[in-house]
Formats: C-alpha cells, sequence, structure tokens
C-alpha cells in the first residue's frame, strides 16, 4: 500500500492535481463491490462497503460513517493514513471538504461517482473555491494496472409468479408515460426490475452489470450474456456498444436519473440534447407477488438461523468462523441462491462493532458471550433478506439483560406504534434507547433501510435525516434495527424486515421476519404490561409459524 501511494504521488504530478478522490464502488456504482475491484481497500486495507477519501502528495485521507468507526480502527494500519470518523448527522462530503484547502484541485474518477453526488461536490467547494477536474480513468487502477477485464454473466428472468407484472407491461408503461423521449437507466436495480432478469455471478447482488435505454419504440439492454431474451420491446447488445449508442442521441429528450448516472455517462449525452432530471423508478412500491414471495423468502431465512440455536446449545465450543460457516450452508440447504451480504457473526466485544468484518477462527464463543448475527440471502426471485438476532451463549449477565431488553423495548414501540412518517419510527426507537441505557451505549446508526432487489434499497430510510421525514408508502419493504454498543462490553441489535401494510385506511408494519427473541435476555420487570403483551404476542406467533410445521 505504501508503494501503490507513492505511485500516486507521481500520477498527481502528472495530472496537476492536489488530490485524487476515490471510494469503494465501481463504473456500475454499485454499492457491494469485490474487493479486488475496490479502490478503497487497495490504497487503505478498509473492505467496508461505503467510503470515500482523498489521496493527497503528503497523506491519505479516509472518511467513514458511524457504522464503521470501529471497523476501520482494525483494518487501517498504514500510518499516511488518517481515519476521519464522521458522525450521525453528517454525509461524508461534507467531512471530506473541511479538511480540503483553499483553492484545491480534486481529481474525480467520472466513471465512479455520480452526477448527483458530482454537483454536491462543486457546491460545497465553491466557499473554498476547490476546482474540480474530471478523469476518464481511476488513478488507483491506473497506478497498480489491474484494470477490469470483461467478464460474461449467466442471467436468468424470474417468474411472472413472482415480479407480478411482465418486463413488456413495465417497458410499455414507460413508454406510454414518457412518448417521444429516451429514457437512461443506468441504476442496476432499476434494469434488473425493469427487465425481470437476476443474475447472481456478483457478489451480494441479484442484479448484474449493464445499461438500459428505453427508446421511443423499444429498448436496448446492454449486457455481457450469451443468453436470449424473449421480449416484445427489449433488444440486446453487448455492452462495448452503450457508449457510441449514448453519443449517437441526438435532438432528444433525454431523462435520466442524477443519483444513478455516472458522471461519465452524463458527460456523453449530446449537446443538442434536453437533459431532464427523472426519478422514474417505482421499484421500492412492491406489488401483492412481490410481498408474498418476500413472505417466502423470510421463512426461508428464519429456519436457517435454527442452526445457530442448536450450536449455542451443544456442549462443543464453536468459533466465529464455524457459526458463520454453519450459517451459509445452512441458507443454501434452505433454498438461497446467493447471500445479499456478507453475513455478520460477531462475539462477545466484537458485537460493538456494528459492521463487525470477518469472523475469526481463533474467537470461541464462551459461556457469557454475546453473539450478533446479521444475514440475509436471496432466494428465487432475486429479493434480498435481512434479519439480526444477538443471542447468549450459557447465562447472561443483568447488564447484558438490561442492554437486550431495552433494544427489544425500542424495536416493539417503534414497529407498534402508529405513525404516518419513516422518521417518526426511528424516533420512537432513539428516545427509548436514550432513555433506557443514556449516551454509554450510543444507538451510532439508523433505524433502517429500504429492501428489495437491493438489501439497502432508496428512497426509503429510517433515520434523524431530513429524507426521512416522508410518509410511509403502502406496500414498501423496509427494516426496523435498533442497536446499542459499547466497545469494550458487547452490542445488541434486533433487525426485522417489514412491509408497509394498509389496514383500514391505516398504514402499519407488519413483519416479514418472524424469528423469535431471545427469552433468558428479556428482562421482564423491565417491559410495560403493553410491551410485554407485544413480547409474548411475537413469541408465540413464531411458535406458530415454526413448531406447528
Amino acid at each position: 500500500m505504501r508503494e501503490l501511494f507513492d505511485k500516486l504521488k507521481i500520477y498527481l504530478k502528472e495530472n496537476k492535481i492536489d488530490g485524487l478522490y476515490f471510494n469503494s464502488s465501481n463504473e456500475f456504482l454499485m454499492e457491494y463491490n469485490v474487493l479486488e475491484l475496490n479502490s478503497s481497500f487497495k490504497l487503505t486495507n478498509f473492505s467496508g462497503s461505503t467510503s470515500m477519501g482523498v489521496a493527497t502528495k503528503d497523506k491519505v485521507y479516509l472518511f467513514v460513517d458511524t457504522r464503521y468507526h470501529a471497523q476501520a480502527d482494525i483494518e487501517v494500519r498504514d500510518d499516511f493514513i488518517e481515519i476521519v470518523k464522521v458522525p450521525l448527522d453528517k454525509y461524508l462530503y461534507e467531512a471530506m471538504f473541511e479538511v480540503l484547502g483553499e483553492n484545491f484541485v480534486l481529481g474525480v474518477p467520472a466513471k465512479k461517482i455520480s452526477k448527483f453526488l458530482f454537483d454536491k461536490f462543486k457546491k460545497e467547494g465553491k466557499p473554498k473555491n476547490i476546482k474540480f477536474k474530471p478523469l476518464n480513468e481511476d488513478g488507483i487502477e491506473v497506478c497498480e494496472s489491474s484494470l477490469s477485464s470483461e467478464k460474461f454473466f449467466d442471467i436468468n428472468e424470474i417468474p411472472l409468479e413472482i415480479s407480478g407484472k411482465s418486463a413488456d407491461d413495465k417497458i410499455s408503461e414507460l413508454l406510454r408515460q414518457f412518448q417521444n423521449s429516451y429514457l437512461l437507466v443506468t441504476d442496476l436495480t432499476d434494469i434488473a426490475y425493469l427487465t425481470n432478469l437476476r443474475s447472481f455471478d456478483f457478489p451480494y447482488s441479484s442484479s448484474f452489470p449493464s445499461k438500459l435505454i428505453i427508446n421511443p419504440s423499444g429498448a436496448t439492454l446492454y449486457v455481457n450474456s450469451e443468453r436470449e431474451f424473449k421480449s416484445k420491446f427489449i433488444k440486446t447488445k453487448f455492452f462495448d456498444e452503450y457508449y457510441k449508442d449514448l453519443k449517437n442521441i441526438k435532438n432528444s429528450d433525454v431523462l435520466y436519473q442524477k443519483k444513478s448516472i455516472s458522471l461519465y455517462d452524463f458527460r456523453l449525452i449530446d449537446k443538442s440534447n434536453k437533459k431532464i432530471d427523472k426519478d422514474f423508478s417505482r421499484k421500492h412500491i412492491k406489488n401483492n407477488s412481490e410481498i408474498e414471495h418476500f413472505k417466502e423468502c423470510f421463512y426461508n431465512t428464519d429456519r436457517a438461523l435454527e442452526i445457530i440455536e442448536q450450536m449455542l446449545s451443544s456442549e462443543v465450543e464453536y468459533s466465529e468462523f464455524d457459526y458463520s460457516r454453519a450459517l451459509v450452508d445452512s441458507l443454501y440447504s434452505n433454498g438461497a441462491y446467493a447471500l445479499s451480504f456478507k453475513p455478520i457473526v460477531a462475539c462477545g466485544e466484537n458485537s460493538a462493532i456494528i459492521h463487525y468484518g470477518t469472523p475469526s477462527k481463533d474467537k470461541i464463543v464462551k459461556d457469557g458471550d454475546f453473539l450478533l448475527i446479521d444475514y440475509g440471502a436471496y432466494f428465487e426471485g432475486g429479493y434480498a433478506t435481512d434479519t439480526t438476532r444477538t443471542f447468549i451463549k450459557g447465562t447472561p449477565s443483568d447488564e447484558q439483560k438490561k442492554v437486550y431488553t431495552v433494544v427489544l423495548k425500542a424495536f416493539l414501540n417503534a414497529y407498534h406504534k402508529p405513525t404516518k412518517k419513516y422518521y417518526n419510527i426511528d424516533n420512537n426507537a432513539r428516545k427509548v434507547i436514550e432513555k433506557g441505557l443514556g449516551t454509554e451505549y450510543p444507538f451510532a446508526h439508523g433505524t433502517g433501510h429500504g429492501v428489495g432487489i437491493s438489501v439497502h434499497e432508496p428512497p426509503v430510510t429510517l433515520s434523524k435525516h431530513k429524507l426521512s421525514k416522508v410518509d410511509i408508502t403502502e406496500n414498501t419493504v423496509f427494516s426496523i434495527e435498533p442497536g446499542a454498543y459499547k466497545q469494550g462490553f458487547g452490542g445488541v441489535r434486533l433487525e426485522n424486515t417489514v412491509y408497509a401494510n394498509k389496514l383500514n385506511d391505516i398504514i402499519m408494519p407488519e413483519t416479514l421476519s418472524k424469528y423469535k427473541f431471545e427469552d433468558k435476555l428479556v428482562d421482564r420487570s423491565l417491559l410495560t404490561k403493553q410491551e410485554f403483551k407485544w413480547y409474548l404476542d411475537w413469541q408465540e406467533e413464531y411458535e406458530r409459524t415454526y413448531l406447528s410445521k
């Protein structure tokens, strides 16, 4: 990494820039990127799914949010790297521009930043007169000579009984809505949704590297696959033809999604076109067929977790690695096609690391240890599941019971109290934890996120941020996952994925994940009468759903 940093210093000088922006994503702006294509990992050894940084001639700045503070401390060791720990209420790029000096010239790999984020950069950098130089290459890849090679993907169409609507119906609706316009679909999950196509060749994803151009007469899918697709409106071309076709669009209305189109793609749109930023995605609102499929997926996800309890009750002592391997095997034996993210299996004090990285073969789960399991998978339909439970090996301490019970109370109140906005779900959970545990056990992440073809599906988010202050939409799927963490002690997180169900004109969460809570960690004296009833109802629902079958 030191050698790569030394090469980058030369690259900065040759390109007449003061610093190079880098992040953890790839040219398709995917959240989960393989480490061999992850520039942030190559330069800093940080393996988290979200980060950004700047390499200057003097040092490298790595910016991470609260979910990754502890993980960055563990993984980043080089003395030329400064970890900047960004608080929950601040964007990473805001912290980045606090570090950069006046008149700084920042090189930005145009394929690895969205037009939306680049515009944020320009606005944030204006008070300091910071200049930006878009680059057609990633300097880290250039210095390491590791440009990605072409790969072909195995792609399959999901059944209509899962998707609920054919690809041709989805495309024809857009053609009617946006007549005589070109739509550039660059969000990979939007492409997977519109085409009803899935691939499990890329880790922690059911979508696939591709682009989609919808024109007034149909659509062209650009993807490296040998598969022929039966569609009235969609034809396919190999990916390398996309950029040529994009540049050939002239004198038309071109609709694009600012948050998903790369700066590189945006700059290729011909000046004769009228560029219109338009969010035409509807994938976050699930139809009834998708909801029913989600229920099946979470049933299988819940069943997979039973192996953890069996191992915990055994007299044999297992390592974090043993639990992780058994869990993954159990997911596949219960029908999983792929993992929706790298499972978190964290024992004892490691459970305080919100996004704990790699389960250890040397970390043995002993009597009195917390075991936090955060896991999920993809099944036939390519929709993600996401669930977290915190277990205990043997007998818990009073303090462990208190922390667990307060987090349980936070979930029960967030789940059951009627509200109109996602923000209020977060607020209900956060108030319970702050009252029950104070600042000793910080709740250092949002209460939830959207779940769909991606395990983190926008625009739904449950947090203190203003983006959460919107009305809950019927049939959106999202997680509710309060947590409390203390370094050196451990942490508790309880996550259930739910959908917004409308009943008698009231929208309330209805859970998809139904796994029971750890009864021996519950201090019933801390529960109100109503909370105790909610808790018993949950445990009884688990019994009815699973133990009767």
